[in-house]
């Protein structure tokens, strides 16, 4: 018998993606600060396990920019970073999209990240076999997402606790959809112990001091 080499999956083959998590937007979800917690606790563990982050802003225009305490937990770890800059980062995969500490930030109008070209170039270009998946709201872009993620066969992990919608109703009916087309549906301590196989992993500190 084999032993495993990682936990739930291999975070070198991972990419978290946010969606669409928008000043406008925000005070419409349920639960809003557990969103904002949890995700920002999930994009702090990526950033330590070294897991590459898209974040998505659906049409920016009419429903703001991300939020601030999202982009703010992109500068975990990096203490040189400049707080609220937002610009050309050349450590992003595709240099000509806005950046913060190497995660791309990409504006959309179709619901479904797979919708957009440019954001389907960018994952395809990471190599991506496991999507992460936080945001909002979760039985419209998010649904959408996952299950187009499903069609083309890539392995997707949904952080529950750190998605909402408007109507719980909407948000628990997403996930039965979501887990009906092969998703893990998962929370964000699971996600990101599961990003490690043992307790001698470098990051295991920091991620039990975020999960605290």
């Amino acid at each position: 018998m084999q032993a495993f080499s990682h936990g739930l999956f291999a975070p070198e083959s991972a990419l978290l993606v946010v969606i669409d998590i928008q000043e406008r937007l925000l005070p419409a979800m349920s639960e809003q600060e557990q969103l904002i917690h949890k995700s920002c606790t999930l994009i702090k563990g990526a950033r330590a396990l070294e897991i590459p982050i898209i974040i998505t802003e659906q049409y920016p225009k009419g429903l703001g920019k991300t939020d601030e305490r999202i982009l703010s937990a992109l500068d975990f770890g990096n203490p040189q970073s400049t707080s609220g800059s937002l610009g050309i980062d050349s450590r992003a995969p595709n240099p000509h999209e806005p950046a913060r500490n190497g995660a791309q930030i990409f504006e959309k109008v179709s619901f479904s990240i797979f919708g957009d070209e440019n954001i389907t170039k960018a994952i395809a270009q990471h190599n991506a076999a496991t999507l992460m998946i936080c945001g909002i709201e979760s039985h419209v872009c998010v649904l959408q997402s996952v299950l187009h993620a499903r069609k083309l066969g890539v392995d997707v992990w949904v952080a529950q606790d750190a998605l909402s919608s408007r109507s719980r109703d909407n948000h628990l009916n997403a996930l039965d959809l979501m887990a009906a087309s092969g998703a893990r549906i998962s929370n964000v301590e699971s996600l990101l112990f599961g990003a490690m196989h043992t307790a001698k992993h470098k990051s295991f500190k920091t991620i039990s001091a975020l999960i605290k």
